[in-house]
Formats: structure tokens, C-alpha cells, sequence
């Protein structure tokens, strides 16, 4: 490898690393408040945070990596022009295809590693994520046992207990039904055990009372008991039966769906497919895309702000028209090859642009500013 790619290579790859690791943590800590939020809403213990975060990340990647060489890209060579280290390359008769191999090379490596983290990491870090999910909202014990909050475990269910310690010894509880409006029942009980049965888990109750309202008469029912068990197996959750989502699949899953499943299900089988595909292309279309836009239009000492914005809009609008082109293709699967557009043309016009000289001068200045105008 050239010095000057080597100079380069380690230029771009420093603000990648930099950009990477600030867009990771702030659309990470984004995602993992959903995952507080069920945390908290399911009794479970801060400790499985990291249970969660983890396989998060490899999605958090795939969002994070096309940008962060996007940004690297554009801080480099804008660093490089206005340094006029550009203008020493071009003088030692390099084409700007020739003087940004190094930013190729670059974009290849950050294709390369979309590639791993998108086809292999993503949808073991999905499939890993969603059981974990189902694992924690199954968990109908951790979901109960609150003291002192009023927790709705299914649509219709309230369930209140004053003061508890384990499963084994809750007092205070309050149970109110309304999953049928006219057969609603509400039963107070002094104390109450939770039990796990292979038919599903019991809520044991002593010592209390049972009110149902009778619709007919307006009167008011009411039943006392020493010991009644409610059945809960009806709001749980079996994290073995859950039906897997497209993207906990590997692409070669995906390209054969089943003839069982219908055409909108199909669409997203296969678009999640080829965005699989697809994304690791992105990796060297922004990056060519931004390249080519830099260098393009004459030496400027004033700057290149409105460059850096079309690069960056250009850039964005490759990746952007992907997900659009697959929302389409969710509707419409035999229609999957137009997801390859966007990063095919970007890279292909992108090389054409590059390859076409070098960096332009800048602009002869006006005939009246001319040396026999002066003159």
C-alpha cells in the first residue's frame, strides 16, 4: 500500500471510529429506554438490563456504520481541501480516482463489516432479544408481586396487593375481573400464594370475600370463602409457541418463506430478505457518493460548506430510498430487485463521477477583470 494510502486510510478511519462510538451510544441508550420501560412495567430487576442491551447492539450497528463512514468520509476530505493537501496530491499527476483509493479501501472494510454484523450478528441478536422478551412477560410471578400498585397483567384484569414478601406470602389482595362487563367480579382476600401448576400458574387467595354485581336484580352478590384459586394461565405467555418475526431469520430462511403464508407475509419475508442483502452495499455507496460529490466543482477558498450538505443529503438519500424501496417491496415482493438500485447507481455513478480527471481549477476570472481590461 502507497504512503499517501496509508495516510489517508488512517485519517478516515480515526473520525469513523469517533462518530461511531457517539451515534452507538445515543441510539442505543434511545432503543434501551423501550427496554426500561418493559423492565419496569414487569417487576423484573435492573440486573437483566444487560441481558437486553447486548443483543441490541448488532441492530444499533447496522444503523450506526453506513452513517459514521458517511461523516468520516466527508470530515476527511473536507479537511484534506481546505488544507490543500488535495491540491499537493493532484500536483504529482493523480486523477481523483487514483487519489481517494485509500477512501475505497475504506468503504469496502465498512462493507465488509456490515457484512457480519447485518447477515450473521443482527438476527441472532434479534431471535436472543425476543426471547428474552417473551421470557420476562411470561413471567407472570415478577409481574404480580408489587406492592402497593394496581398491575393489569391482561385487558380486564386488576390485581392490588398491599404488601407482599416472595410469592409465597402476599397480604392485602385485591383481584377485580372485567374481561366479561356482565359477568364482572371483584374478590378481597387477607392473604394469598402464588403457585406454578403444569397446568398453568394459580393465584391462591384466603380468607376473603368475592362481589359480583347482578345486572338483573341491581343487587349486589356476595360470597365468602376460606380458600379460592384463580386460574391466571390464560394471561401468560408461552416463549416456546411465540411466532418468530422476519428479521430473527437469516437471509436463506427468508428466500423461502412457505407457501402457507399469505402475500402481505410473503412481502415481508422477502423484503427483510434483501434488506439483509442489500444493507452491506451501502457501506461503499456513501461512501463513493460522498467522495464524489467533495471533489467535484473547482478549488474554493471560501470553503465548502454547501458541498458538505449535498454530500450529507446525498449520502442520507441513498440510504433512505432503500427503506422506502422496501416498504414497496413488502406490498409487492416480486418487485426485489429494485432495492439493489440505490446502492447499484450510487456506486456506479459515483465511480463514473470520480473517474472523469482530476479536481477542477478554479474559475478563470470575468473578462473585465482581465490583464487588458486592467491595463
Amino acid at each position: 500500500m502507497r504512503l499517501i494510502d496509508r495516510y489517508f486510510l488512517k485519517q478516515t478511519f480515526q473520525p469513523f471510529v469517533f462518530f461511531t462510538l457517539i451515534l452507538t451510544f445515543v441510539i442505543w441508550l434511545a432503543q434501551s429506554l423501550r427496554v426500561i420501560d418493559l423492565i419496569v412495567n414487569n417487576g423484573q430487576s435492573a440486573s437483566i438490563l444487560i441481558d437486553f442491551a447486548v443483543p441490541l447492539l448488532p441492530q444499533v450497528m447496522s444503523i450506526v456504520l453506513p452513517v459514521a463512514a458517511l461523516a468520516a468520509v466527508i470530515f476527511t476530505l473536507n479537511r484534506a481541501l481546505a488544507d490543500s493537501e488535495m491540491v499537493v496530491v493532484y500536483a504529482t499527476g493523480q486523477g481523483r480516482l487514483s487519489a481517494i483509493r485509500a477512501v475505497i479501501i475504506f468503504g469496502v472494510l465498512v462493507s465488509l463489516i456490515l457484512t457480519v454484523v447485518v447477515i450473521i450478528l443482527m438476527p441472532i441478536g434479534q431471535q436472543v432479544l425476543r426471547d428474552r422478551t417473551a421470557e420476562v412477560r411470561a413471567d407472570i410471578a415478577a409481574g404480580l408481586i408489587q406492592d402497593g400498585r394496581f398491575i393489569h397483567p391482561g385487558a380486564g384484569l386488576t390485581v392490588y396487593i398491599r404488601e407482599q414478601n416472595g410469592p409465597e406470602d402476599m397480604r392485602g389482595l385485591l383481584v377485580h375481573d372485567a374481561r366479561d362487563p356482565d359477568e364482572a367480579v371483584t374478590m378481597h382476600a387477607r392473604r394469598g400464594v402464588l403457585t406454578d401448576t403444569p397446568q398453568g400458574p394459580r393465584l391462591v387467595m384466603f380468607d376473603g370475600m368475592a362481589q359480583r354485581h347482578d345486572n338483573a336484580t341491581g343487587g349486589l352478590n356476595l360470597l365468602q370463602f376460606d380458600k379460592l384459586t384463580y386460574d391466571l394461565s390464560a394471561f401468560g405467555i408461552d416463549p416456546e409457541n411465540r411466532v418468530r418475526k422476519p428479521s430473527e431469520y437469516f437471509f436463506w430462511e427468508l428466500l423461502q418463506p412457505g407457501e402457507e403464508l399469505s402475500e402481505r407475509q410473503r412481502g415481508r419475508y422477502i423484503s427483510e430478505a434483501h434488506e439483509q442483502l442489500t444493507t452491506p452495499l451501502y457501506g461503499l455507496a456513501v461512501v463513493l457518493a460522498a467522495s464524489a460529490v467533495m471533489l467535484g466543482g473547482h478549488f474554493s477558498r471560501r470553503g465548502y460548506f454547501w458541498r458538505i450538505v449535498a454530500a450529507a443529503l446525498v449520502g442520507i438519500g441513498l440510504r433512505v430510498s432503500g427503506i422506502v424501496l422496501q416498504n414497496i417491496v413488502k406490498s409487492n415482493p416480486d418487485i426485489w430487485f429494485i432495492m439493489y438500485g440505490p446502492p447499484f447507481l450510487g456506486t456506479v455513478v459515483a465511480f463514473w463521477l470520480l473517474s472523469r480527471g482530476r479536481f477542477r481549477e478554479s474559475a478563470p476570472p470575468p473578462d473585465d477583470f482581465s490583464d487588458e481590461a486592467l491595463a
